[in-house]
């Protein structure tokens, strides 16, 4: 990878209706295009400077890769979801891209890049964004985006062809300036080394959150939930603080009246609104958090109604939907100018009025569905995470639903791994990378470990010792909280601490005691992922079969 030089790099670009390509590694010149590129022993990077007002349709590098059969391949995926593993050479995608046709041709969901993305299935192919890398043993050979706030980068591997495709998104933006196009590092080393050198040539550090622990109503009651309730869950956790000790209370989906009305709460289920059980919340020694998801509204609620002008739309005029498969959501218009005057307004009021503390955004990609002329999905994404902790200031912040590199050095904690789900591994999530899977998101988190503290905490999702809505074994949700342990971030749980047994309590205090654990080793052995670490000095291991 260090030393391996690119076969082709090619720009195809359009001025003035006119479709134009350039070779970026011929020493020609264009009139209309100007391209320095520079390729060194470790990065390559493309500096254009577009005569006039100029669209870059593509922009696509490939360097020939030999690969081993023993190599690992990682792909990080499109956003937090996005499921992500190690992958061995022979890997194909049938399912995926089989998925992929369908869901393109019935427009079931926009969570994933199945919209901008086709999955081959005939190679050996596989697709990330942002960054990956090549393993051999304890060999990294990794790869990144070093401008990424310009344009998402995706990479293609193909197996079979013994290819590395680089491919910069920046299609519909007009540019018209001299710009950075591409900028890729390439490194080799320990784990450590090529992510500690990946996050240095970045120059990100992540804002040093603590490990944090929390209870969310989230999988207890799901969306049905209410003033009674919540101060009922609230006593449970006041009562056990002793023997299970939590720093945030946090009030999940379902306080508000629609999706998008985020300061009209239910008037039924909150006589009273928020703001009384924040105060008692903070009353009981506990951080207020609260989930919204800033950037969607559904057909029924009032912003939806009342301002349709706030709404995204296609080229068509068509509104943009954000998802299908939990609840019919429409994209709302980051780059409006009153929708992010009101956005700032509901931010500040429940900070400042309601006492709000920490906030988990949720469905963040929204923000970056289609690009303009003006912004490419990337700059979309980047200046509406910067925007969202510029309007909440010091309170906590969890990234859920989002490219992950976006949120890296902003937000406090995030999720990089799917949601879960009441079985352990369902047969759906494997129609699409982005489905529910308990499972998977164990995986994730693992697969994700470098991140952590170099571009944020982890946001480990809710750990469901005894809880009800979780079909599968209690050794399998030992195995999740041990995990989860290990990622040092946020854990929350909905649990009810007064049923708990006292094998419960003994596996929250070892998932607790976990965050001073130290990973020495990962690897695959029999069908198992072997993680082996030391907790007090004391050498362990965490088995977890492999189920894909």
């Amino acid at each position: 990878m260090r030393y391996m030089k690119p076969t082709s790099a090619t720009v195809a670009f359009q001025q003035n209706d006119e479709r134009l390509e350039l070779d970026l590694l011929s020493k020609e010149g264009n009139p209309h295009l100007r391209a320095d590129t520079k390729i060194g022993d470790d990065r390559l990077t493309i500096v254009l400077t577009p005569e006039k007002s100029t669209e870059i349709l593509e922009l696509k590098v490939v360097y020939p890769y030999t690969f081993e059969p023993k190599d690992h391949i990682f792909m990080n995926g499109y956003q937090s979801w996005t499921v992500c593993k190690e992958y061995g050479i022979d890997t194909r995608n049938e399912m995926a891209e089989q998925m992929a046709k369908f869901l393109r041709h019935k427009k079931k969901d926009n969570t994933g890049d199945r919209e901008f993305t086709k999955y081959p299935k005939e190679n050996r192919w596989l697709h990330g964004v942002s960054y990956g890398y090549i393993r051999n043993k304890a060999d990294f050979r990794f790869f990144g985006s070093l401008n990424e706030q310009q344009g998402f980068t995706f990479f293609d591997i193909d197996t079979k062809a013994g290819t590395l495709t680089v491919r910069k998104e920046l299609s519909t933006r007009l540019f018209d300036a001299k710009f950075t196009a591409l900028d890729i590092i390439f490194l080799i080393g320990s784990e450590a080394e090529v992510f500690d050198g990946y996050f240095k040539a970045l120059d990100i550090t992540s804002t040093d959150a603590p490990p944090m622990t929390g209870y969310t109503t989230w999988y207890r009651h799901q969306q049905d939930i209410s003033e009674k309730k919540l101060l009922a869950d609230l006593q449970d956790v006041s009562d056990n603080a002793s023997r299970f000790p939590c720093d945030i209370f946090c009030i999940d989906e379902g306080y508000e009246n629609a999706l998008g009305d985020w300061l009209t709460p239910k008037k039924a289920s909150f006589p009273h609104g928020i703001y009384p059980i924040t105060k008692k919340i903070q009353s009981a020694g506990l951080k207020a958090g609260i989930w919204i998801a800033p950037f969607i509204c559904e057909k029924h609620s009032r912003i939806y109604k009342k301002h349709s002008d706030w709404l995204l739309r296609d080229k068509d005029g068509n509104y943009v939907k954000a998802c299908t498969s939990w609840n019919t959501c429409y994209c709302l218009d980051t780059s409006n100018p009153m929708f992010r005057r009101h956005l700032k307004n509901v931010l500040l009021t429940m900070r400042d009025d309601w006492g709000v503390s920490v906030f988990k955004f949720d469905f963040l990609y929204a923000a970056c569905m289609i690009p303009s002329t003006t912004q490419t999905r990337a700059e979309k994404m980047y200046d509406c995470i910067h925007f969202l902790k510029d309007c909440v200031g010091d309170s906590v912040t969890i990234a859920c639903g989002v490219p992950l590199m976006a949120a890296a050095g902003v937000m406090d904690y995030c999720q990089v791994s799917c949601d879960l789900s009441p079985d352990w591994f369902p047969t759906l999530a494997q129609s699409g990378r982005e489905q529910n899977s308990t499972y998977r998101a164990l995986m994730d988190m693992i697969n994700h470990r470098q991140l952590a503290g170099r571009a944020f905490s982890i946001f480990t999702n809710v750990l469901p010792i005894n809880n009800p809505l979780f079909f599968f074994s209690k050794d399998k949700r030992f195995l999740l909280g041990r995990t989860m342990g290990m990622s040092r971030g946020m854990i929350l749980t909905s649990d009810d601490f007064s049923a708990y047994e006292a094998e419960d309590t003994v596996a929250w205090n070892t998932i607790h005691q976990l965050r001073q654990a130290e990973i020495k080793d990962i690897y695959t052995k029999d069908h198992h992922l072997i993680v082996e670490y030391e907790l007090f000095k004391q050498p362990q291991k965490l088995k977890i079969s492999l189920l894909e």
